[in-house]
């Protein structure tokens, strides 16, 4: 894979994902077969239009693509903030039905068994479910934070953390946790 950043410009949210998606090469990343992962940022229970969770239309442009291109095993996983409800965050966000209409389960990292995996020393619990996944694509949302001042990418992978890993995170002061929960999970897309 190549580093290339491919940037759109536009209101149509649908064609823009399409055209990111194609320029990208996406289909040509996953092997066939491949169990695909993706992971939208749904930690509160609002609409995309808040500002605080992924986009549906995205989603939705997404799993057609990966669809047309012979990708079908495809799971959207998340795991909502300590408090919430996932599947409270999945229907007001308009996943539930994406879940229907593409025929995409839903799950729900928080019901999750949890493995422990160590880097550099940190033992961190990590979802069974994500850990199987072949391919991984992270849809994060580019947010301010109190702690971190700004979240995206890295810190969406916290959604893939049990509850009592997330409360951890915030004692050991979430950037060196966050490093090193990336260097676990692999972000494929």
């Amino acid at each position: 894979m190549d580093n290339r950043i491919v940037i759109t410009y536009g209101e149509d949210i649908w064609k823009m994902t399409r055209d990111v998606l194609k320029e990208s090469g996406l289909e040509n990343l996953i092997p066939k077969g491949s169990f695909i992962g993706i992971k939208p940022n749904l930690a509160v229970a609002k609409p995309a239009d808040s500002g605080a969770t992924s986009s549906p239309v995205i989603v939705s442009a997404l799993i057609e693509y990966l669809n047309e291109h012979g990708h079908d095993n495809i799971i959207i996983l998340e795991s909502s903030w300590i408090g919430d409800s996932t599947k409270r965050a999945y229907k007001v966000c308009g996943y539930e039905e994406i879940s229907e209409k593409y025929n995409v389960p839903l799950f729900d990292i928080k019901q999750d068994g949890y493995t422990v995996k160590n880097f550099n020393g940190m033992d961190i619990e990590i979802s069974d479910k994500v850990l199987s996944l072949d391919f991984l694509i992270n849809i994060p949302v580019l947010k301010g934070h109190c702690q971190t001042l700004v979240t995206g990418a890295l810190k969406n992978m916290k959604g893939c953390l049990s509850d009592r890993e997330k409360r951890r995170f915030h004692t050991r002061g979430l950037h060196k946790p966050i490093a090193y929960l990336n260097k676990i999970i692999k972000q494929d897309f």
